[in-house]
C-alpha cells in the first residue's frame, strides 16, 4: 500500500523492542491517524484492528521496560485528546485510573533510570506546566517545588550519560534549559543557547539523545532573510553543561514540524517529515552519524 506521507507535521519514536522507527498520524493536507514504520531503508504502512483517532500534536515515546511505545493526547481542530494508547506491533487503548487532562503539544520521553515515561506541559486551551509519569499501568501527577513556566511543544529528551531529562525551549519564545532528576526541575544557565524558534503556528521541534556520541541532538530551521535560499537547518548538541552549534558538511532541507528519534539498530539519529521551507524536497528521510547528515530514503512503499 502506498500513500502520500509528506509534507506533514508529525512525531516519531524508536520502538526498541521491534527495532524500528514508528510514526503515527500528524497534520498534513488533513489530520490523519495512519501508522508507519521505518526499517532503516524504507517506510511501510501498518494496519491495526483498533486505531487511535485522528490527531496532530500527540506525544510519543518508547517504553523499553514494558516493550511498547506509548502515545498520549493530541488534538483535532481544537478537540483535545486525553487517551493513552500502547503500540506492540498493533495499537491497544488502555484505561488508566488516573490521567493527564486532554491536551496537545505535551513533551514526553522515557526515563531509563526510573523505568518511567515522563510527560511535561502542553496546551488544553491554555499553556500547561504539570509533570506526570507513566509506570506501565497508570499515570501519576508529581508536585515538584519548582517547574518550568507553562508551554507547549517543548523539547524533552533523557540524557543517559548524565542521568537526567533535559527540557529546552517551547513554543512562545522560550530558550531556557531545565533538567529533571526524578523529583525536581532545575534551571540551567549555559553561556550559549540556541536561538528562539517561534513559528506562526506551533509544531513539534523534537530533540533526542544520541548514545553513540553521549550528547543530546536537535536541529532547527533558521531564516536568515526573506529569500528561502538563505534558510539553513542548524544542528545543536547538549553535553550536560553547554549547547554547541555544529557545522556539518550536509544538512536536511530547512523545515519545521519534523520528527526526530534515535535508531539504535543503525546508530543514527533519524529525521523525517515536516513542512519544508520554499521548494525543498518534503519526502526525504535523513540520518545523523555524529559528523554529518545524509539522505536515507523517501516516500513510503
Amino acid at each position: 500500500m502506498s500513500a502520500p506521507l509528506w509534507p506533514r507535521a508529525t512525531n516519531i519514536a524508536y520502538d526498541s523492542t521491534r527495532s524500528q522507527v514508528l510514526l503515527f498520524g500528524g497534520l498534513g493536507a488533513t489530520i490523519s491517524n495512519d501508522t508507519w514504520v521505518w526499517d532503516g531503508a524504507q517506510w511501510t504502512r501498518k494496519q491495526s484492528n483498533s486505531m487511535p483517532a485522528t490527531r496532530a500534536g500527540a506525544a510519543l515515546a518508547d517504553d523499553a521496560q514494558h516493550h511498547v511505545v506509548v502515545l498520549f493526547g493530541g488534538d483535532k481542530t481544537g478537540v483535545y485528546r486525553g487517551d493513552t494508547w500502547l503500540w506492540n506491533g498493533a495499537w491497544h487503548a488502555v484505561c488508566p485510573a488516573h490521567s493527564p487532562s486532554p491536551r496537545t503539544g505535551a513533551a514526553m520521553t522515557y526515563d531509563p533510570v526510573r523505568h518511567l515515561i515522563l510527560l511535561f506541559g502542553g496546551f488544553d486551551g491554555g499553556e500547561l506546566n504539570d509533570t506526570w509519569v507513566w509506570n506501565g499501568t497508570d499515570w501519576t501527577q508529581l508536585s515538584p517545588a519548582i517547574s518550568p513556566p507553562p508551554r507547549q511543544f517543548a523539547r524533552l529528551a533523557f540524557d543517559i550519560a548524565r542521568g537526567n531529562a533535559v527540557l529546552y525551549g517551547g513554543f512562545g519564545g522560550f530558550s531556557d534549559t531545565w533538567t529533571w532528576a526524578g523529583s525536581s526541575w532545575t534551571q540551567r544557565h549555559p553561556a550559549t543557547t540556541p536561538p528562539v524558534l517561534d513559528e506562526a503556528t506551533p509544531f513539534p521541534e523534537p530533540m533526542v539523545y544520541d548514545p553513540a556520541r553521549k550528547v543530546i541532538v536537535f536541529v532547527m530551521p533558521v531564516q536568515h532573510s526573506a529569500a528561502p535560499a538563505d534558510d539553513t537547518m542548524d544542528t545543536w548538541t547538549w553535553n550536560g553543561s553547554r549547547w554547541t552549534r555544529l557545522a556539518p558538511v550536509a544538512s536536511p532541507p530547512p523545515r519545521d514540524g519534523y520528527g526526530l528519534t534515535y535508531d539504535a539498530g543503525h546508530s543514527l539519529v533519524v529525521f523525517a517529515g515536516g513542512f519544508p521551507f520554499g521548494s525543498a524536497d518534503p519526502t526525504s528521510t535523513w540520518g545523523w552519524n555524529g559528523v554529518t547528515w545524509s539522505e536515507l530514503g523517501g516516500l513510503p512503499a
